[in-house]
């Protein structure tokens, strides 16, 4: 009789069942071969060529059509794709280890001088360096260290503000919570992938090559950077969401011009404020 319809017990939830894999949680029947060198060494291949098949494909799919991968994921086609919150999750850990640009941690000096937020943060400054009896060089120091930690692993937050200010403005498509989700962690994704992580390499070339010709490097202050970062990042959400929610074109550009007013202010005020909170109230 083979094997395939011999009645097992699952060792993880204790359900019957007949073939390879548990029909109640998913676990696999492991014979003498799983237990081999040789499966080891498989079952690495395997996850190394699958994770350069989707992320290929992800990252394919964002360039050359963006809002596709979310419309795909949210119809049910997702084997191809990585997952969205996956992928951003995947792109922090990179921004994480080439941080190429300072990016959104920024010193505690600047933090008093935001309109919305600064009265707040300069008492807050204050009280914490009475309380530490830290000097203001010493509490910076020590700000900026415990800033870069959590600062960029904060940005998960980013996501979910996204997906309401989403589900806010194209509330009449009746989508999911879930889809606007996916839809945000896309955005975010490019906005990490663009921003920080493919600028910087466009900006190391183009000062590669001014360095040569005219002997110095090119000036990129803060204003012209978020231009860039902002400027093609709109462009993609507009393109995006002209494919996820059925725009029409005249739509998706107000949506793209929207969105720069509202993200821009979810990024650099309220994510700012909440991790500047996190990270004050963590010095004693």
């Amino acid at each position: 009789m083979n094997d395939i319809y011999l009645q097992r017990t699952c060792k993880n939830c204790g359900n019957q069942f007949s073939g390879k894999y548990c029909n109640q949680c998913g676990e696999k029947v492991y014979t003498s071969h799983d237990k081999s060198v040789l499966h080891f060494f498989e079952e690495g291949l395997h996850f190394i060529t699958h994770l350069e098949g989707t992320l290929f494909t992800t990252i394919k799919t964002m360039f050359r059509s963006p809002g596709r991968l979310s419309y795909d994921y949210c119809e049910g086609t997702r084997k191809r794709y990585f997952k969205p919150l996956s992928f951003f999750l995947l792109l922090i850990v990179l921004y994480l280890l080439f941080p190429v640009f300072e990016g959104l941690n920024m010193n505690m000096k600047y933090y008093p001088q935001q309109s919305l937020y600064g009265n707040y943060a300069a008492a807050k400054i204050q009280a914490t360096m009475a309380h530490t009896g830290l000097s203001e060089a010493a509490l910076s120091e020590k700000f900026h260290v415990k800033a870069a930690k959590i600062s960029k692993f904060m940005l998960l937050i980013i996501v979910p503000f996204t997906a309401l200010y989403f589900m806010g403005i194209a509330f009449f498509k009746r989508k999911y919570f879930f889809d606007h989700m996916v839809f945000a962690a896309e955005i975010n994704s490019f906005y990490l992938l663009w921003g920080f992580l493919l600028l910087p390499v466009v900006i190391g070339t183009i000062n590669f090559f001014t360095k040569i010709i005219t002997g110095h490097y090119f000036s990129f202050y803060d204003q012209l950077l978020g231009i860039l970062i902002y400027g093609v990042v709109c462009i993609y959400a507009a393109m995006a969401a002209h494919k996820f929610y059925s725009l029409h074109w005249w739509q998706s550009v107000l949506f793209g011009g929207a969105f720069f007013i509202v993200h821009s202010f979810i990024v650099y005020s309220l994510y700012k404020f909440l991790l500047f909170a996190a990270v004050i109230n963590q010095i004693h």
